[in-house]
C-alpha cells in the first residue's frame, strides 16, 4: 500500500504517476520494470518516488489491485440490467470484448498473469477475491432453473461461460470478425449451454 505522501499529493499528480506506471507495467513484467522509467515519465525526483512508496512491488500490486477492482465493478454494474446469468454474460460481452482487443490492455494483463504467478501469498489472496466477486454476482441471480446447486459447481458453471467468451473472442480476432459477428458467435454458444443439445421427448 501507498504512503501517506502519496494519498496526499493532488490527484492530477497522482494519476499522472500511475499513467506512467501502467506504461511501464505494460512494457515490462515485474521483474524487468524499472524505476527509472516510471519516474521519467512521472516527471518526478527519485527521491519522491521512495517517500510515496516502499518500492516498485508496493506500486505495481496497487495498480493491478486497482485494475481489478475496476473490472469488478464493471462486473457488478452489470447485475443491475439483469438477474438472468445468460443475459448477465451477453449484456458484459461488449465490455469484455473491448477490454480483449485493445492490445495495451491485453499485454498489460499478460504481464500481470507472469508476474503475479511466483507470489504464491498474492495468487492465494487474488483466488479469493476472485471467488467473492463470483459469488457476488451469482448472489445476485436467479439461479432457481439451474440444476447446478453447489457453490463450487456453480462457480464452474460461471467460468465456463467466462471461458467461452474469451475463446469466442479470440476466434473472431484470427479469423477478422467485428464485433456483432463475434456477439452472434457467443450467443449461439450460450443458447446451446441454457437449453441443451438434446431434443425435448
Amino acid at each position: 500500500m501507498p504512503k501517506d505522501t502519496f494519498f496526499n499529493l493532488l490527484e492530477e499528480k497522482r494519476n499522472k504517476i500511475i499513467k506512467a506506471a501502467k506504461v511501464e507495467f505494460t512494457a515490462n513484467p515485474l521483474r524487468k520494470s524499472r524505476v527509472s522509467n516510471i519516474i521519467k515519465e512521472a516527471e518526478i525526483p527519485r527521491g519522491s518516488f521512495y517517500q510515496y512508496f516502499e518500492d516498485l512491488d508496493d506500486l505495481y500490486y496497487y495498480v493491478i489491485d486497482d485494475v481489478f477492482e475496476n473490472i469488478h465493478k464493471a462486473g457488478t454494474m452489470f447485475c443491475e440490467s439483469t438477474n438472468d446469468i445468460f443475459e448477465f454474460a451477453q449484456i458484459s460481452f461488449e465490455y469484455d470484448y473491448d477490454a480483449f482487443i485493445n492490445d495495451m490492455r491485453h499485454r498489460f494483463m499478460m504481464n500481470v498473469t507472469q508476474s503475479i504467478s511466483s507470489n504464491e501469498e498474492y495468487v492465494s489472496n487474488f483466488n479469493k477475491m476472485r471467488k467473492e466477486y463470483v459469488l457476488g454476482i451469482l448472489n445476485k441471480m436467479d439461479l432457481s432453473k439451474i440444476r447446478l446447486k453447489e457453490e463450487e459447481d456453480l462457480i464452474k458453471m460461471y467460468q465456463m461461460i467466462q471461458n467461452l467468451k474469451r475463446t469466442v473472442i479470440q476466434k473472431s480476432i484470427i479469423h477478422n470478425l467485428d464485433k456483432e459477428q463475434a456477439y452472434s458467435e457467443f450467443k449461439w454458444y450460450v443458447d446451446i449451454i441454457k437449453n441443451g443439445l438434446l431434443e425435448e421427448e
